[in-house]
């Protein structure tokens, strides 16, 4: 029984590490600006009981309501909002790493998930990222497998329609997950029952979430599903096979690099499961071909590859076989993969204090210059809103289209953006002047505030600037 359950307290440890060597490093907060819109949205639905980025301008700004919903949750009892994120997501990665049990049918499958260095900077990022994984791997965990001991489509279902709840790629659970259901019957009446028993199960959630989102926006989707794809357009002028290579191993940083040959003979049996993941990745190598921030769009897949994995190492490797090639192989590939998770973990805590600093001094320094210089009724134009809106009672203008949908068309269009700015006549216009040089450059763009040098020492074109209006 301890066995069993062990992974969920490996996983929550191996968060609650990272959280130590945040505080080590004398540093607190969240290595992405997006977590603090969570936190702002959080914040104004706990305290106020408004759906808003801005109080009483209620948006579609959040991409992740049910995450937001639940970070709310703290703001309601008076919980610190570090402690409370880092909390909910220490529980999830130990979920996480209970599910990958389940489903790959291998323990140690579920102990390198609870230490893999992707998944536990997710889970201190404070953003929605292990909230999908576990309802993921819930809802695999739920779908026929090459020996199912249970079934609970309609679960399943409601599981997938929570994911989209957590992130707008949920959606590709669906098809897939039907495809396993429908496998694994052979009668065609029961087959039907169960699928029908999923899409009911999916409809019962997807529908409120539709309903919810053309309510704010009058769109079924969140206004962060438009703006993303159109600030990165330009990255789809890549060739179609370097964006098939960057998005593809980007998951493989790490101890999967040397899973990856069992991932192939793990797949029998899951081609569902692996099917999955390959459309997952090529959905975002054709529409949003970003890896930064250690591929944290694609980090959900990296579950069920160790999964996939880790059930092809276990049916290969033999520690103690008699052929001693085999022998030398299967102990040598055991313990690389040991050590490179854990060796990967301690660059992923190095990588999590640094990411969090760049965000402190580029974001959260800007939003309190901005809270000690100006008042609630100056107008702020912004490219990143999140630490902003957290810590400056202003009025924003979203240069990056997620609480302000009207910019969405203008992105890539400096010229059209710059006279957008001039006509909404705000006071401060905050962005980095490499991001857009056209119009940093202006005469009317008075320079206020830089943030120091962290990102790039010898280039100021990645410091945030904050530039002062002059109105004529």
């Amino acid at each position: 029984m301890k066995r069993e359950w062990s992974p969920i307290a490996l996983g929550a440890l191996s968060a609650a590490g990272y959280a130590v060597a945040l505080r080590l490093a004398g540093e607190s907060g969240f290595p992405l600006d997006d977590a603090w819109i969570h936190q702002t949205y959080a914040r104004n639905l706990g305290w106020h009981g408004q759906w808003a980025f801005i109080l009483g301008q209620p948006s579609a700004g959040s991409t992740s309501p049910l995450w937001t919903a639940m970070l709310a949750i703290g703001y309601t009892l008076r919980i610190d909002y570090e402690l409370w994120a880092m909390a909910l997501n220490a529980l999830l990665l130990g979920a996480t790493a209970w599910l990958m049990y389940r489903v790959s049918g291998q323990w140690w499958a579920g102990a390198l998930a609870a230490v893999e260095w992707h998944l536990v900077w997710a889970a201190a990022s404070g953003m929605e990222t292990i909230l999908f994984c576990a309802l993921a791997m819930g809802a695999w965990a739920l779908t026929p497998g090459p020996s199912p001991k249970r079934r609970g489509e309609f679960l399943c279902g409601v599981l997938i329609g929570l994911a989209v709840w957590a992130r707008p790629d949920g959606l590709t659970l669906l098809p897939f997950c039907a495809w396993a259901v429908w496998a694994a019957a052979a009668d065609g009446t029961l087959r039907l029952k169960r699928l029908g028993g999923l899409a009911g199960g999916a409809a019962f959630i997807l529908i409120p979430y539709f309903i919810f989102n053309v309510a704010l926006s009058g769109q079924v989707w969140p206004n962060t599903f438009f703006a993303k794809q159109a600030e990165y357009a330009i990255l789809r002028e890549l060739p179609l096979w370097q964006r098939v290579w960057q998005i593809f191993s980007a998951p493989l940083i790490g101890s999967l690099a040397l899973l990856a040959p069992g991932v192939a003979l793990g797949a029998r049996g899951r081609w569902p499961q692996l099917a999955w993941v390959g459309a997952f990745l090529a959905a975002y190598a054709l529409r949003l071909p970003v890896t930064y921030q250690h591929g944290r769009y694609l980090i959900p897949v990296i579950p069920m590859l160790i999964a996939i994995g880790g059930a092809g190492l276990a049916k290969w490797a033999r520690w103690n076989v008699s052929v001693m090639w085999r022998r030398v192989v299967s102990r040598a590939w055991v313990m690389s993969v040991g050590a490179a998770a854990a060796a990967f973990w301690g660059l992923g805590a190095n990588a999590l204090v640094s990411d969090v600093r760049v965000i402190n001094n580029e974001m959260v320094a800007v939003a309190k210059w901005i809270a000690s210089h100006a008042g609630s009724d100056t107008l702020v134009a912004a490219h990143d809103i999140g630490a902003l809106g957290y810590f400056a009672d202003v009025r924003l203008m979203d240069l990056a289209g997620l609480v302000s949908p009207e910019m969405i068309p203008l992105m890539g269009d400096d010229s059209r953006l710059w006279d957008f700015i001039r006509e909404g006549k705000p006071t401060y216009v905050i962005t980095y002047p490499g991001w857009c040089p056209e119009f940093t450059r202006q005469p009317d763009l008075k320079p206020q505030f830089q943030t120091g040098a962290l990102c790039d020492p010898a280039n100021p074109n990645l410091n945030m600037t904050v530039y002062l209006l002059e109105r004529h």
